[in-house]
């Protein structure tokens, strides 16, 4: 029987956002459970908050939104690659690809430890990124999506990796939950966005399918 493992963080109030994002999470209850009611809720937030997908429209006008994707691109087999020292900031380089065979695997998702700094000062700090030559190796392997444990593909301020990524049809995965629970490969990937329509982003929830549990 499949196992499945659930990579994407909880959409809480007051969760971590991008520095500066100017929309502020809102979960509220518009009734609650008595006599004659029942519990309804409304939902305000961005498109990338917590664990989202960015479309290729993200950063490359007229470039496909998420609504319009087709759902097989938000499906495929994963490869996960370990980061030593991930979680200090700065580039990650080609050279983590080497030894790693990207023949059947759709998407790349690299793990870099930040993940269990999740809701502290620490995680918008600093990460690891996609360095220039790392996206343009991602880019140019046929992939679906490359994804991180991590705030962005870029360093903040930044977008050479978007911009890479972009052309390519690359769908990036941000924001993933601890990866220490699922094997390198042999595993499917779902990250299904919303049907937002036009949009660039959507939160997902991250999911591995394993045939059998690890």
């Amino acid at each position: 029987m499949p196992h499945l493992i659930d990579l994407s963080h909880p959409i809480v109030p007051d969760m971590p956002q991008w520095p500066g994002d100017g929309q502020p999470l809102e979960i509220s209850r518009l009734s609650r459970h008595g006599p004659d009611s029942h519990m309804s809720s409304a939902l305000r937030f961005g498109c990338h908050v917590g664990t989202h997908i960015d479309a290729p429209l993200h950063f490359l006008d007229g470039a496909p939104s998420v609504d319009t994707m087709p759902l097989e691109r938000f499906c495929g087999p994963a490869l996960v690659v370990r980061c030593p020292d991930g979680d200090k900031p700065g580039a990650l380089g080609p050279e983590l690809l080497d030894g790693h065979d990207l023949a059947g695997i759709d998407f790349v998702l690299f793990a870099t430890g930040l993940a269990r700094h999740w809701g502290t000062p620490r995680y918008y700090a600093g990460w690891s990124y996609l360095s220039p030559a790392l996206a343009r190796r991602l880019a140019d392997a046929g992939l679906k999506g490359v994804g991180l444990d991590t705030p962005s593909l870029d360093p903040f301020g930044g977008q050479e990796a978007h911009d890479i990524c972009a052309p390519a049809g690359l769908i990036n995965i941000e924001n993933l939950a601890d990866l220490s629970g699922v094997p390198d490969r042999g595993w499917e990937l779902m990250v299904f966005p919303l049907r937002l329509h036009g949009t660039e982003a959507s939160p997902v929830r991250a999911v591995a399918r394993l045939e059998a549990q690890p």
